[in-house]
């Protein structure tokens, strides 16, 4: 499936508005915080930044929930997988803001902001949940079929029109490998497996009434006015991993723009909690840290890891294309796999070798 060009370019300002919320939040806490270095250190989660700047709201997912929407607005302009792109966006959205609406809303965040500014963040999670609501709307009701017949006007076979960023297709273009889906499964799968294995670790550790704080969040947990419960984020990052790795296995349209969301969200957990490890003394005395410390950073490193070949892995899609029912029949087309010195509408050559099936 594809979409309109309305589709597209309501799903490109929506885009837009979430990109917009959540760099106002960026902006405010760079004017709040004592410099970018205390502001990333409190993104990365070091406890002492984390009590002495109670003032500051956001988290290290506000910049990749920022960047993500722009590449999805862009995306919704230009990619055959701006559908995907479009709920890959709402779906990060999702998993950063529901908690919001009772976070928010606790009787302990008093401590943390003002009334006036956790108004202003309920607003700011209301719209953006709202805003992510209506990018699913416009898939939904804005998509046609990709191989749909192409303008009359232009080409001659009925009212639809062309697919729009769809470009011309090349005869010796590479085909993708089909090691990539695989490589993306693997990948994917593996990293949503620590993460549930985590999660498994502190269901054992904690008592019913404490591990159920990291879901609904509670007072001794350091959160952000903007954060996200650590257990609804692994829960939400090993939902949205196992579903990439799935559509990846199966060439899902879907997959791609998803393994990419979940491989960003995998390389900035990996990112950060190195960053922590470093600034913490953990790598240099890495041998004689505890056994669960030791898994603890080789999660993070299996994280980056993980996050950043998948991303290597997936970014390279946009060039494993073949041409689509509507794209063949454009003037020209045809022209296109002649031989040199062949005139046109001399009859095709020989016939081409098959090719195998289009990827992600």
């Amino acid at each position: 499936m594809t979409l309109t060009r309305g589709a597209r370019a309501t799903g490109a300002v929506l885009c837009a508005v979430l990109a917009a919320l959540a760099a106002s939040w960026i902006v405010r806490d760079l004017r709040t915080a004592d410099g970018l270095s205390a502001l990333w250190w409190f993104w990365a989660g070091d406890g002492r930044t984390l009590l002495s700047a109670r003032q500051l709201t956001t988290t290290l997912h506000d910049p990749l929930l920022l960047l993500g929407c722009a590449v999805a607005g862009l995306a919704a302009l230009r990619s055959r997988a701006a559908a995907g792109a479009l709920v890959a966006a709402a779906v990060v959205t999702f998993a950063v803001r529901l908690p919001g609406l009772w976070l928010l809303s606790a009787h302990w965040m008093d401590l943390r902001a003002t009334g006036e500014l956790r108004g202003r963040a309920l607003v700011s999670v209301f719209a953006s949940l709202a805003v992510a609501v209506g990018l699913i709307i416009t898939v939904v009701a804005g998509r046609r079929p990709a191989d749909a017949p192409l303008r009359a006007t232009a080409y001659g076979a009925s009212s639809q029109e062309p697919p729009h960023g769809a470009g011309p297709w090349a005869p010796g273009a590479p085909h993708p490998s089909r090691g990539a889906p695989l490589t993306v499964f693997v990948l994917l799968a593996a990293a949503a497996a620590v993460r549930a294995a985590w999660e498994l670790y502190w269901t054992a550790q904690l008592p019913a009434s404490s591990y159920a704080g990291r879901f609904t969040g509670r007072a001794n947990l350091l959160l952000p006015l903007l954060g996200t419960p650590p257990g609804w984020l692994n829960t939400a990052v090993v939902a949205i991993s196992l579903t990439a790795a799935g559509g990846a296995l199966l060439r899902a349209s879907f997959a791609r723009p998803l393994g990419l969301a979940a491989a960003g969200l995998l390389t900035a957990s990996g990112v950060s909690g190195i960053a922590l490890a470093a600034r913490l003394d953990l790598l240099g005395h890495f041998g004689t840290l505890p056994t669960v410390d030791r898994l603890t950073v080789g999660s993070w490193v299996g994280e980056l890891a993980a996050g950043v070949v998948t991303f290597a892995v997936l970014a390279r899609g946009s060039a494993l294309a073949v041409p689509t029912a509507a794209e063949s029949v454009r003037p020209g087309h045809q022209d296109r796999g002649r031989e040199p010195g062949r005139p046109a509408g001399a009859g095709p050559g020989p016939p081409p070798p098959s090719s195998p099936p289009p990827g992600w």
